[in-house]
């Protein structure tokens, strides 16, 4: 009986802790007949070489190698391992990839384009140095519709908050 009660209490948890929408549902596009885009709609999604560039990668939790979302740019602000921290707020078809976390994040994403500038942290500047091909092209600025592709991570040190870590890519949504 604690047996049973433990794998539906188990079962329940998961439920509710990954929300009601699979992550292959909640990060697959589906372009709207009202607007183009400005980079490729394709749902797939293809790693770059940026994951071995990251910070300390031992705190983060892969879930998925590779997703696209779509939402705006809400913020950016500067870290001192080189990365840029944008804050995205996800349309609803991707809100699935949310954790309790993210709350703390003002029930955004989080997205990190890594070694974007040089670090300020001794303990990054190595990572960042061996780095041959960042991102290029620039960010996209707050106010910005767009779809991103990256990494999917829990953060450990962060609340188990998601996030795209590393980015990969990323095009503006013309509305």
């Amino acid at each position: 009986m604690i047996v049973r009660t433990f794998f539906v209490l188990a079962a329940v948890l998961v439920t509710v802790a990954c929300g009601n929408q699979p992550l292959a549902e909640a990060t697959q596009v589906t372009p709207s007949g009202g607007g183009g885009q400005a980079g490729s709609l394709d749902t797939t999604c293809s790693p770059t070489d940026q994951a071995q560039y990251v910070y300390r990668p031992a705190r983060l939790q892969v879930v998925e190698p590779c997703v696209r979302v779509v939402g705006t740019v809400v913020s950016s602000s500067a870290e001192a391992d080189g990365d840029v921290h944008l804050q995205i707020r996800l349309d609803p078809p991707y809100q699935g990839v949310l954790r309790p976390g993210n709350q703390f994040e003002d029930g955004n994403l989080i997205v990190e384009p890594v070694c974007q500038f040089p670090p300020l942290q001794a303990d990054a500047i190595r990572v960042c140095a061996s780095d041959p091909d960042p991102l290029l092209g620039g960010l996209p600025g707050v106010g910005e519709h767009v779809w991103m592709e990256g990494r999917y991570i829990l953060d450990s040190q962060h609340h188990a908050w998601a996030e795209l870590h590393p980015l990969y890519r990323w095009g503006a949504i013309n509305q």
